[in-house]
């Protein structure tokens, strides 16, 4: 697997003691460990048995063997002339086997076949839903972590910055050079506090980023989680026109799962007609019993239930005459269905909406981003002439301290813009069926 753009996939980097970890990796390990995932596998092993019980339906679904032994009283003679002796007991065996093989049933058999086979078809779409789910999921927490990481450098920064800048102001004043007055001191000061508060969150939100990544991808509490990327950069694609994109939203895995869900249901309506007619079937059975303390009895109208032997077939039909319930339940059978097929259509006119909400998110991510490159390179310069200037004593520090914000204040909006990009182009991969890595 690699990211859309060049990235490779990082599972044994190791630096120092540390594993870095780049998306492809992050996904990789998350699809391997989430519950989520093991849920899935485990309906989809579900349906899979459900089959495996629908084909085993088509022959001999009853064939049953029953094994009894016990104790027998004595018994002599006949019908005419006989004797029983309690006191004399013996211990007697009887085995019975009974089967039924289905002949006919009017498409009922099939239909659960094919009922079945359709919930192979909506857990593997579930599966695949599920784990493209996922895959959004750890792809939006690894841009956070890396733009809270961003912004965690710019917090440094400034406060780096304005602690030389106060460092200046304050060796200037103890040299009384008249250059600065306490005033530009107390600006310095209150300044800090913007920056010190801005910091704060920008390191909860960055525990915040570690934890949420930490879960998905099933690692302790107490690694860090380390990414291989150093700076968080747009990820490299060619955005195509929108009806690129909604021509492949048939794609996606929940649009196949309701498709393969309307079968399941004509399936289901199939099986319910079936029971309108009667189900023809064979039956058989072998009975025996033996005891070694009885007399065998010759006549067959004479019953032992000790010593016996009896073997048979039959062909047979069952109907049900409820056919006022069976109506109704045919009936709702294919209302369900239709019901199904309404839901698909909406769902093809929600999918086309998403994705050009989608779409339209990441050309107007796409436009900050530009808009933000051009901003940043401004008041970088803007940046560097009033700290030149403060520096040299002729920028008060209402200058710089203005120069340090603004220019804080559009790299932030930069990274932010990069993270609505990237984000959003994750989703509309999501939305359109396709993979975030390929």
């Amino acid at each position: 697997l690699c990211l859309v753009g060049g990235t490779h996939s990082v599972w044994g980097q190791e630096t120092g003691e540390q594993v870095s970890f780049d998306l492809a990796a992050c996904i990789q390990r998350a699809l391997q460990v989430h519950p989520s995932i093991d849920a899935a596998e485990a309906d989809l092993q579900i349906a899979e048995a459900q089959l495996s019980q629908a084909r085993a339906a088509r022959f001999l679904p009853k064939f049953d063997l029953k094994w009894m032994v016990g104790p027998s009283p004595e018994a002599r003679g006949d019908v005419f002339n006989g004797d029983s002796n309690w006191q004399n007991l013996s211990i007697f065996t009887r085995t019975e086997i009974s089967l039924i093989q289905p002949l006919y049933t009017f498409g009922k058999l099939g239909a659960a076949q094919d009922a079945a086979s359709g919930g192979i078809l909506v857990r593997q779409a579930g599966l695949e839903k599920s784990r493209q789910d996922l895959e959004l999921q750890v792809a939006e927490a690894y841009y956070l972590l890396l733009l809270a990481n961003e912004l965690r450098a710019l917090a440094d920064e400034a406060r780096d910055e304005l602690g030389k800048a106060r460092q200046a102001v304050d060796e200037k004043l103890e040299e009384d050079t008249g250059e600065y007055t306490y005033t530009d001191l107390y600006r310095i000061d209150r300044f800090m506090f913007d920056v010190e508060e801005n910091a704060h969150k920008v390191e909860n939100g960055q525990e915040m980023a570690q934890a949420a990544l930490r879960m998905l991808m099933g690692l302790p509490r107490e690694q860090a989680v380390v990414l291989a990327a150093e700076t968080l950069e747009p990820v490299e694609v060619e955005i195509q026109l929108l009806e690129h994109y909604l021509m492949q939203a048939g794609n996606r895995p929940d649009l196949r799962q309701l498709q393969a869900g309307i079968g399941v249901r004509a399936a289901q309506v199939k099986a319910a007609r079936s029971d309108l007619f009667p189900q023809f079937f064979l039956g058989g059975g072998f009975k025996h019993g033996y005891a070694p303390n009885r007399d065998k009895q010759s006549n067959p109208f004479v019953k032992d239930d000790f010593n016996f032997t009896s073997l048979g077939a039959v062909v047979g039909l069952q109907q049900s005459l409820s056919f006022g319930g069976t109506t109704a339940k045919l009936k709702q059978a294919r209302l369900e269905k239709k019901k199904l097929e309404y839901q698909g259509r909406l769902a093809r006119k929600g999918t086309e909406l998403e994705v050009e909400r989608i779409y339209r998110k990441l050309r107007e991510a796409e436009a900050n981003v530009a808009s933000a490159i051009k901003a940043r390179k401004a008041t970088r310069r803007w940046f560097v002439s009033a700290r030149s200037g403060f520096n040299a004593g002729l920028e008060p520090s209402g200058e710089l301290i203005d120069a340090v914000k603004e220019y804080g204040i559009i790299r932030a909006k930069y990274y932010h813009a990069v993270f609505e990009f990237n984000r959003a182009w994750a989703a509309l991969q999501k939305a359109t069926g396709n993979w975030i890595l390929k």
